[in-house]
């Protein structure tokens, strides 16, 4: 065991002693022309630490993994995600199988990483099935995904994992990586050849044991039989039926100088190799080196840890520092001039077939050459700041700082004009034979003379400003840009001597106008005129946009730090390639590539790869990892779940996209292009929405649909309840109503019947008080009734008295006068009649009647208080109740006022009443 473990430690420094220090210093490599796109990662990019182990790419979604001392790194086109094994261990390999299952090893640990329900990458370990206990010291630096099995191995141990089981294998000795080539594996024994993994052994392949004394660090096919094999420091050997040949090229020289550390196999039988010290080298079958880069080319670092190939054929470089994506079928191809010899280009011609370039050096030619090295040759006399190199009638005129010249076919240098600042040359169309040029102090007049030659003519009056450009519009109008000021429309005299007219404008139309025909949104900084009806549009980002009228685009990423700012410029030097002037350098773009770009854009769409719901300290996510699990998720959100923020991605593609999007249902119209890679809306209403993102690759979109449900109180079933509680409420109302009106109609019936009955009482008591004023006047009446009774008894009592009083007397005549006795029968007869009328009873028992009508219940109370009343007591008390005088009451009794007295004497004494009391009072009031 313990002799295990120092060999195990010795191979560990011994392998980063090859990897790290083993190299002697790198020379400067070849730059050749046309270096490919480089784009690069930093670890404050990936947010990991400095060293990438391993590189892969799942084939069905396109992200790349990346093993990296802090973790596993995901990249998705746009940003870099941070997986961490458990106990923080260091990822040193990864590859991905099939069903898109990423494997990982390191320290003590094996096992895979698999998406779960909602699209996060979960990890699950298989250390669980390894039964060797030395495992747990043991370090994964490789593995290999077979076509039904995954190898993993650290240098002294070996696993094979299929079928859900874990087998370990009999290794040779310690060994180095097992390498894939085409569906069969190969490895190195350390201090032994090659051995091939074959149904689970590892059997010895004859003829390599020269390969005894240095580590192989790849394993590469070579024709349609033969192995290419990188070796450490003893470059590359091929092996064929058997036997085993150094080679002797270029780049197994180099290889062997610079220390091979990885190799791939690329398209075109070409291969790419990483090396310790110079970086990455491509070669051909032959040993041709095609291309070189190291950091001085752009790479972060020189040292490649590792290698893969994406499916857009881009070389991925995993190194000791950073992570670097080269873009070798990229159609833009750069020229870099690190010595600084050409200066920065301002402008380029195509003059037969020669490349001419105006920099700030001067005018340099060289033959022109799509591939290979251009040597390059100064214009003597062009020393200086070159604007503008143009060819007119088979003439290149250039523009300088301190004048025009001609350059002839030998090089010349010919002045032509001495008006400093030659900034566009512009031939007019709508005046053949005549030329316009901006310069530092105004405008000046070209004229092909009759030989043909072009010459300058004169300056043109009235506009003294330092004029950068000239445009020729299809109505002949002028326009100028100002070196500061924006655009002028101008129009010229007849004889071009003066300026007759002259407008401010804030940008030239053109441009706009090309802008909206085709429907571009973002910031577009110029915009050129390529060939044909080509037209190329450079956004303010940097990117290049090249747009035909037939609806064709194709997007370009350009380093933001390459070009010249405000002296960008585009030339198309002839039908096959446009020219794009850059700050340290130029890149030729092939029209022929265009279509092959947009072609390769249509296939590459937006991903949206994650919506997250934020509410309020919680938040949940939905994550997709590719178009069919974004189809087939359907979002239903929440009342309350309705601020969201979209993030989004471009697979498969190393250039830096630029993102357009909208919400359908909120707006329709797409957001300015930007590189922002997410959305957040906030506060969205319930409804059905569409989110939409589209980049600058292609104007197709990607769409994720979902649904924010409305709050509890505005859903189905609230409006039912809502409806049915209407309902009720209607009912309730209907039947309060009801209730209501049944009360109202109740207290108004009862107002009513009370209001009847205190009419019918006023009534009542109206008829009373008339029944009552009846009464009175009854009484009244019978009173008087009973006066004028009683007057009439008084008065025929009086004149009965009258007559007795006469009869008395005629009486005595009569006794004097006649015979006595008969006259005296007469008369007697005659008083007896008198008195007889005098006290009639029949007269008393009207009375009496009349009086109890008028005085009611009077002789009855009387009598009920005082029993021992005489009838004749209670006539006298009538009388006195109606308060007659005693001499009325003598009448009425037929008796003297003395009899009267004397009865009203017993009265008084039969009331018991006091001497001083008045008996007609007494009477009256009873």
């Amino acid at each position: 065991m313990c002799c295990f473990y120092r060999l195990d430690t010795y191979l560990f420094a011994l392998v980063w002693f090859l990897i790290l220090f083993g190299a002697e210093a790198a020379p400067t490599s070849r730059n050749h022309f046309f270096a490919p796109y480089i784009r690069n990662f930093t670890k404050q990019d990936y947010q990991g630490y400095n060293q990438n182990w391993s590189l892969c790419q799942d084939t069905t979604t396109g992200f790349l993994y990346a093993g990296n001392s802090k973790g596993l790194l995901e990249f998705d086109g746009t940003r870099w995600q941070l997986y961490r094994l458990p106990k923080q261990a260091i990822v040193r390999a990864v590859a991905v199988d099939q069903t898109g299952r990423i494997f990982t090893g390191g320290l003590g640990e094996i096992g895979y990483w698999q998406a779960n329900q909602t699209g996060i990458l979960q990890y699950h370990s298989l250390t669980k099935l390894i039964r060797n206990k030395r495992f747990a010291k043991e370090e994964i630096w490789n593995i290999v995904v077979g076509s039904d099995f995954v190898f993993f191995q650290s240098f002294s141990t070996a696993f094979l994992y299929r079928l859900g089981r874990m087998e370990e294998l009999r290794l040779p000795g310690n060994v180095l990586f097992l390498y894939a080539v085409k569906d069969r594996y190969y490895l190195q024994a350390i201090g032994k050849g090659l051995y091939e993994l074959v149904h689970g052994k590892l059997v010895a392949l004859p003829g390599t044991e020269t390969l005894a004394p240095t580590a192989v660090h790849t394993i590469l096919p070579l024709g349609s039989d033969g192995l290419l094999i990188g070796t450490h420091d003893h470059g590359l050997f091929s092996y064929r039926n058997g036997r085993l040949s150094p080679l002797r090229h270029a780049a197994s020289q180099l290889l062997q100088r610079y220390q091979c550390n990885k190799g791939l196999a690329l398209p075109g039988g070409q291969y790419a190799f990483g090396t310790i010290s110079n970086g990455i080298l491509v070669t051909d079958t032959t040993g041709v080196v095609l291309y070189s880069a190291s950091q001085r080319e752009g790479l972060q670092n020189n040292t490649v840890l590792s290698l893969t190939l994406d499916k857009q054929g881009s070389l991925w470089a995993g190194l000791d520092d950073g992570i670097d994506a080269i873009a070798f079928n990229y159609p833009l191809k750069y020229y870099s001039d690190p010595n600084g010899q050409l200066g920065t280009p301002y402008n380029a011609v195509l003059y037969h077939n020669r490349l001419y370039l105006g920099t700030n050096h001067g005018v340099y030619w060289c033959n022109f050459l799509p591939s290979g090295m251009p040597v390059y040759h100064l214009i003597e006399g062009s020393q200086g700041q070159v604007w503008d190199l143009t060819v007119m009638d088979d003439q290149l005129l250039c523009g300088h700082n301190s004048g025009t010249y001609r350059i002839t076919d030998n090089g010349g240098w010919e002045r032509l004009s001495s008006q400093v600042g030659g900034w566009r040359l512009h031939p007019l169309t709508s005046r053949p034979g005549f030329a316009l040029q901006g310069t530092y102090t105004g405008l000046g007049v070209y004229q092909r003379d009759g030989s043909g030659q072009w010459k300058y003519s004169h300056a043109v009056s009235g506009l003294n400003e330092p004029i950068r450009d000239i445009w020729e519009d299809s109505a002949g109008q002028i326009w100028l840009r100002h070196a500061h000021n924006g655009v002028y429309a101008i129009k010229l005299s007849s004889d071009l001597r003066k300026v007759s007219s002259f407008k401010w404008a804030p940008a030239y139309p053109e441009e706009a106008q090309l802008k909206r025909d085709f429907g571009l949104s973002g910031g577009i900084r110029r915009v050129f005129r390529g060939w044909q009806d080509e037209v190329l549009f450079l956004r303010q980002d940097g990117n290049l946009l090249v747009a035909r009228p037939d609806g064709l685009k194709a997007e370009f990423t350009v380093s933001h730090f390459s070009w010249m700012d405000d002296y960008e410029n585009i030339v198309p030097l002839d039908s096959a390639y446009y020219l794009l002037c850059f700050e340290k350098g130029y890149a030729l773009l092939p029209r022929r590539e265009i279509l092959t770009v947009r072609n390769r854009q249509l296939t590459t769409k937006p991903l949206i790869r994650q919506l997250a719901v934020v509410s309020g300290s919680e938040q949940r996510s939905f994550t997709f990892r590719d178009a069919s699990s974004l189809l087939a998720t359907l979002p239903v959100l929440d009342a309350g779940e309705n601020h969201l923020v979209f993030r989004f991605s471009l697979p498969e593609s190393i250039q830096e996209p630029l993102f357009s999007y909208r919400l359908v249902g909120l707006d329709e119209h797409w957001s300015d292009l930007s590189k922002v890679a997410e959305k957040e809306y906030a506060s969205l209403q319930p409804g059905q929405y569409r989110f939409q993102v589209r980049s600058n690759a292609d104007d197709t979109f990607t769409s994720l649909s979902f649904e924010i449900l409305p709050p509890w109180y505005q859903s189905v079933w609230a409006y039912w309840s809502y409806f049915f509680l209407f309902c009720g409420l209607v009912g309730l109302s209907f039947y309060v109503h009801r209730r209501q009106v049944r009360t109202h109609q109740q207290k108004v019936r009862q107002q009513m019947e009370e209001q009847l009955a205190r009419e019918q009482e006023r009534h009542r008591q109206q008829l009373v008080q008339l029944q009552k004023e009846k009464l009175e006047q009854d009484v009244i009446s019978k009173a008087e009734e009973l006066a004028n009774t009683t007057m009439n008894l008084i008065h025929k009592n009086d004149l009965l008295i009258k007559l007795k009083d006469e009869v008395e007397k005629l009486k005595d005549e009569v006794q004097q006068r006649q015979t006595i006795d008969q006259a005296t029968g007469h008369i007697n007869q005659l008083v007896k009649l008198i008195d007889s009328n005098l006290s009639s009873r029949q007269d008393w028992k009207v009375f009496e009647k009349n009086f109890n009508k008028v005085h009611e219940q009077f002789f009855k109370q009387l009598l009920n208080q005082y029993s021992g009343l005489t009838p004749d007591d209670l006539r006298l008390a009538a009388y006195l109740r109606m308060n007659l005088s005693s001499k009325e009451v003598a009448k009425l009794l037929n008796i003297t006022v003395r009899g009267v007295e004397l009865k009203r004497y017993r009265l008084r004494k039969r009331l018991n009443l006091e001497p001083e009391a008045n008996l007609n009072e007494f009477m009256m009031a009873f």
